[in-house]
């Protein structure tokens, strides 16, 4: 496999690789080292299981410098680093939950080339359970179900401003939040993830967002909020999920 990889280095050092390009000043060697660092940052101790990494690699390129790239050679950069991934994974004798896959898209929210390791079809429930841990598992009691509160939310887009009403249950269960018409509130926008970020009212009616993941992040009043991390907010408060702005307040009863 090396001697493969070494034969085509060249061609993929000149196209995509090793000279430093314009648009993303990384070489491919840098490109493979970031992304082990990316893989050693969301690898998950779980309990009798041990270390697991991401799996699934998500390898972007850039709307236009890099969508007209012949095919044999985005095909020879996706072995050299699918090779890297799995040569570093096995190294630290990480497991993972599926075999190690790549997949190529072009985007036009990527600057030159990189590399996002995920869990593939697993991240979803990953999310759940790690948003669960930092604000509890939704209360299912009869009286906690009967708590609804509902709020409204006006919503800003480049285009205008529309107005949604969402039920929350205190104490109960969260609301996602995203482009994916599953949602419970749906934002058709380019900057918002499929599933970007969830709310929820605690049993103290006190408002929480955490941002699941997104590509282009949570916002309160203009201030990011990390991944994974629940944070209070206020009526009146600005909530920016990619670029689009949410403000919740209580409905008229």
């Amino acid at each position: 496999m090396r001697r493969v990889l070494e034969g085509v280095g060249d061609v993929v050092d000149r196209k995509l690789g090793r000279t430093v390009e314009s648009a993303s000043g990384l070489t491919t060697d840098q490109i493979i080292l970031r992304m082990n660092h990316m893989i050693d940052s969301r690898v998950r101790e779980e309990k009798g299981r041990g270390r697991i990494a991401p799996h699934h690699l998500k390898l972007k390129m850039e709307w236009g410098t890099h969508s007209e790239t012949p095919p044999e050679v985005t095909k020879r950069l996706e072995t050299e680093i699918l090779a890297a991934a799995i040569d570093h994974i096995n190294d630290n004798r990480y497991r993972t939950m599926a075999h190690v896959a790549i997949e190529t898209e072009v985007d036009i929210f990527t600057k030159g080339i990189s590399v996002d390791p995920t869990f593939g079809e697993f991240e979803a429930e990953l999310q759940r359970q790690d948003l669960e841990r930092k604000v509890g598992k939704p209360v299912k009691s009869p009286q906690a179900e009967k708590t609804e509160v509902p709020m409204i939310a006006r919503i800003t887009l480049p285009e205008g401003s529309r107005e949604k009403e969402l039920i929350f249950v205190a104490g109960g269960r969260r609301l996602n939040v995203g482009r994916g018409t599953d949602n419970n509130l749906q934002l058709n926008h380019a900057s918002v993830s499929k599933v970007h970020a969830a709310l929820k009212m605690d049993s103290q009616h006190n408002l929480l967002v955490a941002d699941t993941g997104s590509t282009n992040g949570t916002h309160i009043n203009g201030v990011r909020i990390p991944y994974g991390e629940a944070r209070p907010i206020q009526e009146g408060d600005v909530i920016a999920f990619g670029d689009v702005e949410v403000r919740l307040r209580k409905a008229n009863p």
